[in-house]
C-alpha cells in the first residue's frame, strides 16, 4: 500500500486565512485542502486561491475585512489629494503597501490589503506617529494607486539612487569581470532593477535579500529586524536575467552553472557608502534561489563606548587587550531561518 502524501505545511497566517474563508462559507473543506496543496508552488494562500480560480481577490479582501471589522473600499473610485498623499513617504507606502486616503477627526485613513498583517499595521502606526484608521482594498487596485500617487518603480529607483548622493557602482571586480560588467549595456533595465533592489534593501536597513523562484513567480523578501518581509515581485520572465546579473556582479560565480551551489561576494559603492553583499545560490525545482547578506562597513567603525560597555568593564577590557600575550574570545550567534 502506497504512502499517504505528506500534509501541507502552512504558515499561521495562511492557515488563519483559510479558516476565515471556510467560516464565511466561501470555501469548502475540499477546496481549502486543494489551496493548501498549492501553497509554496505558486506563492502564498492568496496566490493559490487565484491560481485555482476559486475566488477573486475582492471576495477574499471583503471576507478578511469583515472578520477584522474593517471597511472594504473600491480604491479605483477614490480620489486622493496630493496633500494627503504627502502625509506618508513613498518608500513607507510601498514597503507596507499602504495608501493614504484622507483625514478625519485628526486621524489619517490608510488603505491596506491585508487586515491580518498585524506587524505591518503596528509599524505603520508607529512610523506615521499619529492616529490611524485602516480600511481594506484589493491588492491590484492598491498597486495601481501606489503608481498613480508615487510613480513607477523605475522612478523610485532614480530617487533612491539620487538620495544616496551618487551613482551606483560595482567595485572590486578583476579585469575579466569588469569587461563582462561593461558589456552589459544592452541590459540597462535589468541593471537598474537589480540596483534598485539592493539600494531599497540598504535603505530599509535589511540584513538579507532573498530571491526565491516559485512555479509562477519570483518572490523577493527582505529580512528587516529579523523578520522576512515580502516585497514587490519582478516578472517571472526576468528571473534568469536577474540571477545572471547578480552573478556577474560577484565577478567569480559562473553564469553557466545552475545545478550546484555557489558562493560569491558583491562590493558596491552608493554615494560615500561602501556596501558588501555575501551571495549564496542553491538550485531548486524552479530555478536558483539566491540569498544575499548585506554588510555596511561604515556601521562597523565603532569604539568600545559605542559597544555598550559599562565603565568598569571597559577599563578591565582595555587592560586585557594591552597584555603582551593571551587570547580573547568574542562569540555570538546568528539566527538564519
Amino acid at each position: 500500500m502506497g504512502a499517504m502524501p505528506a500534509a501541507p505545511t502552512l504558515s499561521h497566517h495562511d492557515a488563519y486565512v483559510l479558516e476565515i474563508l471556510r467560516e464565511a462559507v466561501l470555501l469548502s473543506r475540499q477546496q481549502s485542502d486543494a489551496v493548501a496543496r498549492e501553497v509554496g508552488t505558486v506563492g502564498g494562500v492568496l496566490e493559490a486561491i487565484a491560481h485555482l480560480g476559486l475566488l477573486t481577490e475582492e471576495d477574499v479582501g471583503r471576507a478578511l475585512a469583515a472578520h477584522s471589522n474593517m471597511e472594504f473600499i473600491d480604491l479605483d473610485a477614490a480620489t486622493v489629494p496630493a496633500s494627503v498623499a504627502a502625509q506618508i513617504p513613498a518608500a513607507l507606502a510601498r514597503r507596507h503597501r499602504a495608501v493614504p486616503l484622507g483625514e478625519h477627526d485628526g486621524a489619517l485613513t490608510l488603505a491596506i490589503t491585508d487586515p491580518l498583517d498585524f506587524d505591518s499595521l503596528d509599524s505603520l502606526r508607529y512610523q506615521v506617529r499619529r492616529d490611524v484608521e485602516f480600511v481594506a482594498a484589493a491588492p491590484a487596485a492598491l498597486g495601481r494607486a501606489l503608481v498613480k500617487l508615487y510613480g513607477t518603480a523605475e522612478e523610485a529607483a532614480d530617487r533612491i539612487a539620487g538620495g544616496l548622493g551618487s551613482e551606483f557602482e560595482v567595485t572590486g571586480l578583476d579585469a575579466e569581470a569588469a569587461a563582462a560588467e561593461a558589456g552589459e549595456g544592452g541590459d540597462a533595465p535589468i541593471i537598474k532593477l537589480v540596483s534598485m533592489m539592493i539600494l531599497e534593501a540598504y535603505k530599509m536597513r535589511a540584513s538579507d535579500i532573498h530571491l526565491e523562484p516559485l512555479e509562477k513567480r519570483l518572490r523577493v523578501r527582505f529580512r528587516v529586524d529579523g523578520v522576512l518581509q515580502e516585497m514587490s515581485s519582478p516578472p517571472k520572465r526576468l528571473q534568469s536575467a536577474i540571477l545572471s546579473r547578480l552573478k556577474i556582479m560577484t565577478g567569480t560565480m559562473s553564469i553557466a552553472e545552475k545545478r550546484l551551489p555557489q558562493d560569491g561576494r558583491i562590493q558596491v559603492r552608493a554615494g560615500s557608502k561602501q556596501i558588501d553583499l555575501r551571495v549564496s545560490t542553491v538550485p531548486t525545482n524552479h530555478g536558483e534561489s539566491i540569498v544575499m547578506r548585506i554588510l555596511d562597513k561604515s556601521s562597523l567603525l565603532l569604539g568600545l563606548p559605542e559597544l555598550g560597555f559599562l565603565s568598569d568593564d571597559q577599563e578591565i577590557f582595555e587592560k586585557l587587550v594591552r597584555l603582551p600575550d593571551g587570547i580573547l574570545l568574542v562569540t555570538g550567534f546568528i539566527f538564519d531561518w
